[in-house]
Protein backbone atom coordinates (compact mmCIF):
# COMPACT_ATOMS: atom_id res chain seq x y z
CA UNK A 1 0.00 0.00 0.00
CA UNK A 2 2.87 2.36 0.76
CA UNK A 3 4.24 1.77 -2.76
CA UNK A 4 0.84 2.60 -4.33
CA UNK A 5 0.53 5.82 -2.35
CA UNK A 6 4.07 6.83 -3.28
CA UNK A 7 3.43 6.32 -7.00
CA UNK A 8 0.17 8.25 -6.80
CA UNK A 9 1.93 11.18 -5.15
CA UNK A 10 4.69 11.18 -7.77
CA UNK A 11 2.22 11.13 -10.64
CA UNK A 12 0.47 14.12 -9.10
CA UNK A 13 3.77 15.96 -8.75
CA UNK A 14 5.12 14.89 -12.15
CA UNK A 15 5.82 17.83 -14.48
CA UNK A 16 5.12 17.64 -18.18
CA UNK A 17 8.77 17.13 -19.11
CA UNK A 18 8.59 13.66 -17.56
CA UNK A 19 5.80 12.71 -19.94
CA UNK A 20 7.34 13.77 -23.21
CA UNK A 21 9.98 16.02 -24.79
CA UNK A 22 9.76 19.68 -23.99
CA UNK A 23 11.27 22.76 -25.56
CA UNK A 24 13.09 23.59 -22.33
CA UNK A 25 14.10 20.52 -20.34
CA UNK A 26 14.13 20.76 -16.57
CA UNK A 27 15.07 18.18 -13.93
CA UNK A 28 12.44 18.48 -11.19
CA UNK A 29 13.11 17.92 -7.51
CA UNK A 30 11.07 16.09 -4.92
CA UNK A 31 10.15 17.77 -1.63
CA UNK A 32 13.13 16.05 0.03
CA UNK A 33 15.51 17.67 -2.47
CA UNK A 34 16.25 14.64 -4.65
CA UNK A 35 16.21 15.00 -8.43
CA UNK A 36 13.50 13.03 -10.24
CA UNK A 37 14.91 11.60 -13.46
CA UNK A 38 13.09 9.64 -16.16
CA UNK A 39 15.23 6.72 -17.35
CA UNK A 40 13.05 5.39 -20.17
CA UNK A 41 10.04 3.90 -18.32
CA UNK A 42 11.52 4.18 -14.84
CA UNK A 43 11.49 7.18 -12.51
CA UNK A 44 14.67 7.51 -10.48
CA UNK A 45 15.15 9.73 -7.41
CA UNK A 46 18.74 10.85 -6.83
CA UNK A 47 20.37 13.18 -4.31
CA UNK A 48 22.56 16.00 -5.59
CA UNK A 49 26.18 15.05 -6.18
CA UNK A 50 29.11 16.66 -4.45
CA UNK A 51 31.17 18.70 -6.97
CA UNK A 52 34.29 16.59 -6.49
CA UNK A 53 32.60 13.20 -6.06
CA UNK A 54 30.52 12.24 -9.09
CA UNK A 55 29.36 8.75 -8.15
CA UNK A 56 26.05 8.55 -10.08
CA UNK A 57 26.51 7.59 -13.73
CA UNK A 58 24.10 7.13 -16.63
CA UNK A 59 24.61 5.10 -19.81
CA UNK A 60 22.40 5.13 -22.89
CA UNK A 61 22.47 2.79 -25.86
CA UNK A 62 24.27 3.68 -29.07
CA UNK A 63 24.43 2.02 -32.50
CA UNK A 64 26.14 -1.41 -32.60
CA UNK A 65 29.89 -1.22 -32.45
CA UNK A 66 29.98 1.95 -30.37
CA UNK A 67 30.43 2.26 -26.62
CA UNK A 68 27.38 3.42 -24.61
CA UNK A 69 27.04 7.16 -24.18
CA UNK A 70 28.01 7.94 -20.57
CA UNK A 71 27.46 10.98 -18.34
CA UNK A 72 26.92 11.84 -14.68
CA UNK A 73 24.05 13.30 -12.71
CA UNK A 74 25.97 16.57 -12.50
CA UNK A 75 26.19 16.62 -16.32
CA UNK A 76 22.45 15.95 -16.61
CA UNK A 77 21.47 18.72 -14.20
CA UNK A 78 23.87 21.16 -15.87
CA UNK A 79 22.60 20.51 -19.41
CA UNK A 80 19.24 18.69 -19.33
CA UNK A 81 18.42 19.66 -22.93
CA UNK A 82 21.35 17.57 -24.11
CA UNK A 83 20.98 14.53 -21.88
CA UNK A 84 17.37 14.10 -20.71
CA UNK A 85 15.86 13.31 -24.16
CA UNK A 86 18.44 10.56 -24.71
CA UNK A 87 17.56 8.92 -21.40
CA UNK A 88 13.90 8.75 -22.47
CA UNK A 89 14.28 7.69 -26.09
CA UNK A 90 17.19 5.22 -26.23
CA UNK A 91 16.69 1.48 -26.71
CA UNK A 92 17.87 1.13 -23.13
CA UNK A 93 19.11 3.49 -20.45
CA UNK A 94 20.83 2.74 -17.18
CA UNK A 95 21.93 4.39 -13.95
CA UNK A 96 24.46 3.10 -11.47
CA UNK A 97 25.57 4.45 -8.13
CA UNK A 98 28.76 3.86 -6.16
CA UNK A 99 29.55 4.76 -2.55
CA UNK A 100 29.92 8.50 -1.98
CA UNK A 101 31.74 7.75 1.28
CA UNK A 102 32.44 4.50 3.16
CA UNK A 103 29.23 2.47 3.63
CA UNK A 104 26.95 5.07 2.04
CA UNK A 105 25.25 5.01 -1.37
CA UNK A 106 22.88 7.79 -2.47
CA UNK A 107 22.74 9.06 1.09
CA UNK A 108 21.67 5.66 2.44
CA UNK A 109 23.79 3.66 4.87
CA UNK A 110 24.77 0.27 3.47
CA UNK A 111 26.41 -2.84 4.87
CA UNK A 112 30.18 -3.19 4.59
CA UNK A 113 31.02 -4.72 1.23
CA UNK A 114 28.11 -3.24 -0.77
CA UNK A 115 29.94 -1.35 -3.52
CA UNK A 116 27.28 -0.49 -6.08
CA UNK A 117 23.67 -0.68 -7.21
CA UNK A 118 21.99 0.06 -10.50
CA UNK A 119 19.09 -0.42 -12.88
CA UNK A 120 18.63 -0.76 -16.62
CA UNK A 121 15.37 0.27 -18.27
CA UNK A 122 14.63 -1.30 -21.64
CA UNK A 123 15.85 -4.53 -23.19
CA UNK A 124 18.99 -5.70 -21.38
CA UNK A 125 20.41 -8.27 -23.80
CA UNK A 126 23.29 -9.10 -21.45
CA UNK A 127 20.94 -10.02 -18.61
CA UNK A 128 18.60 -11.90 -20.94
CA UNK A 129 21.55 -13.94 -22.21
CA UNK A 130 22.36 -15.01 -18.66
CA UNK A 131 18.88 -16.39 -17.90
CA UNK A 132 19.58 -19.95 -19.18
CA UNK A 133 22.84 -20.11 -17.21
CA UNK A 134 21.16 -18.98 -13.98
CA UNK A 135 18.51 -21.65 -14.57
CA UNK A 136 21.28 -24.27 -14.90
CA UNK A 137 22.85 -23.12 -11.64
CA UNK A 138 19.45 -23.54 -10.02
CA UNK A 139 19.06 -27.07 -11.36
CA UNK A 140 22.42 -28.10 -9.94
CA UNK A 141 21.71 -26.37 -6.63
CA UNK A 142 18.51 -28.36 -6.14
CA UNK A 143 20.67 -31.42 -5.47
CA UNK A 144 23.22 -29.71 -3.21
CA UNK A 145 23.14 -29.29 0.58
CA UNK A 146 22.85 -25.74 1.89
CA UNK A 147 25.33 -24.36 4.39
CA UNK A 148 24.37 -22.99 7.80
CA UNK A 149 23.33 -19.70 6.14
CA UNK A 150 21.09 -21.38 3.54
CA UNK A 151 23.41 -20.99 0.52
CA UNK A 152 24.59 -23.71 -1.86
CA UNK A 153 27.92 -23.35 -3.64
CA UNK A 154 29.19 -24.28 -7.10
CA UNK A 155 32.89 -23.71 -7.86
CA UNK A 156 34.29 -23.43 -11.37
CA UNK A 157 38.05 -24.08 -11.25
CA UNK A 158 38.81 -22.84 -14.75
CA UNK A 159 41.18 -19.91 -15.14
CA UNK A 160 40.13 -17.54 -13.70
CA UNK A 161 38.15 -19.49 -11.09
CA UNK A 162 34.65 -18.37 -10.13
CA UNK A 163 31.96 -19.44 -7.68
CA UNK A 164 28.19 -19.25 -7.81
CA UNK A 165 26.05 -19.28 -4.69
CA UNK A 166 22.35 -20.11 -4.88
CA UNK A 167 19.83 -19.57 -2.09
CA UNK A 168 16.25 -20.84 -2.25
CA UNK A 169 14.02 -18.23 -0.66
CA UNK A 170 10.76 -20.06 0.06
CA UNK A 171 9.95 -22.78 2.54
CA UNK A 172 9.10 -26.23 1.24
CA UNK A 173 9.92 -27.76 -2.11
CA UNK A 174 12.90 -26.21 -3.87
CA UNK A 175 11.37 -26.89 -7.27
CA UNK A 176 8.73 -24.20 -6.65
CA UNK A 177 10.90 -21.77 -4.74
CA UNK A 178 12.21 -18.40 -5.82
CA UNK A 179 15.99 -18.13 -5.60
CA UNK A 180 19.00 -15.82 -5.65
CA UNK A 181 21.94 -16.68 -7.96
CA UNK A 182 24.98 -14.77 -6.69
CA UNK A 183 27.92 -14.89 -9.11
CA UNK A 184 31.36 -14.25 -7.58
CA UNK A 185 34.65 -13.73 -9.40
CA UNK A 186 38.25 -14.66 -8.60
CA UNK A 187 38.96 -11.26 -6.99
CA UNK A 188 36.16 -11.53 -4.42
CA UNK A 189 33.54 -9.41 -6.19
CA UNK A 190 29.98 -10.74 -6.40
CA UNK A 191 26.95 -9.70 -8.47
CA UNK A 192 23.24 -10.34 -7.97
CA UNK A 193 21.11 -9.35 -10.96
CA UNK A 194 17.55 -9.92 -12.13
CA UNK A 195 15.65 -8.72 -15.21
CA UNK A 196 11.95 -8.88 -16.05
CA UNK A 197 9.33 -6.69 -17.73
CA UNK A 198 11.91 -4.29 -19.16
CA UNK A 199 13.64 -3.59 -15.84
CA UNK A 200 16.99 -4.93 -14.67
CA UNK A 201 18.19 -4.33 -11.12
CA UNK A 202 21.54 -5.32 -9.65
CA UNK A 203 23.73 -5.15 -6.55
CA UNK A 204 27.52 -5.47 -6.44
CA UNK A 205 29.29 -6.80 -3.36
CA UNK A 206 32.96 -7.03 -2.46
CA UNK A 207 33.02 -10.16 -0.33
CA UNK A 208 36.68 -10.93 0.39
CA UNK A 209 40.27 -10.50 -0.74
CA UNK A 210 40.64 -13.70 -2.72
CA UNK A 211 44.12 -12.66 -3.83
CA UNK A 212 45.31 -13.00 -0.25
CA UNK A 213 43.72 -16.39 0.18
CA UNK A 214 40.52 -15.29 1.90
CA UNK A 215 37.30 -17.11 1.13
CA UNK A 216 33.97 -15.44 0.38
CA UNK A 217 32.16 -14.13 3.45
CA UNK A 218 28.96 -16.10 2.92
CA UNK A 219 27.60 -15.19 6.35
CA UNK A 220 27.25 -11.56 5.19
CA UNK A 221 25.45 -12.21 1.89
CA UNK A 222 21.89 -11.89 3.19
CA UNK A 223 22.45 -8.61 5.01
CA UNK A 224 24.44 -7.15 2.12
CA UNK A 225 21.70 -8.01 -0.36
CA UNK A 226 19.00 -6.60 1.92
CA UNK A 227 21.05 -3.43 2.30
CA UNK A 228 21.41 -3.01 -1.46
CA UNK A 229 17.72 -3.66 -2.04
CA UNK A 230 16.88 -0.91 0.44
CA UNK A 231 18.87 1.59 -1.66
CA UNK A 232 17.25 0.38 -4.89
CA UNK A 233 13.75 0.68 -3.42
CA UNK A 234 14.42 4.28 -2.43
CA UNK A 235 16.00 5.05 -5.81
CA UNK A 236 13.30 3.55 -8.07
CA UNK A 237 10.03 5.27 -7.29
CA UNK A 238 7.50 3.88 -9.80
CA UNK A 239 8.44 0.20 -10.04
CA UNK A 240 8.82 -2.49 -7.35
CA UNK A 241 12.25 -4.04 -6.89
CA UNK A 242 12.51 -7.83 -6.94
CA UNK A 243 15.90 -9.49 -7.32
CA UNK A 244 14.53 -13.01 -6.84
CA UNK A 245 14.51 -15.37 -9.80
CA UNK A 246 11.38 -17.44 -10.42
Amino acid sequence: MQFVHRVALLIFLMPMNLIGPALGEEIPRLPDGRYLVQVKDVLIALPEEEPTRRMTTFDVSTPPGKSPFEFTLTDLVGDPNRYAPRLRSSDWSSVRASPTRPREILGEEVMKGVIGVGVVSGLDTNCEAWLPQWARYREVAMGLPADQYGWTRQDDHRNPPTSTFVKFLDQGERLKSRYYPLNCDFSGGCLLKACRDGLTAWIRIYSSNKGQGEDYSVKDFDQQIASGIKVLERMVVNRPIDLAHH
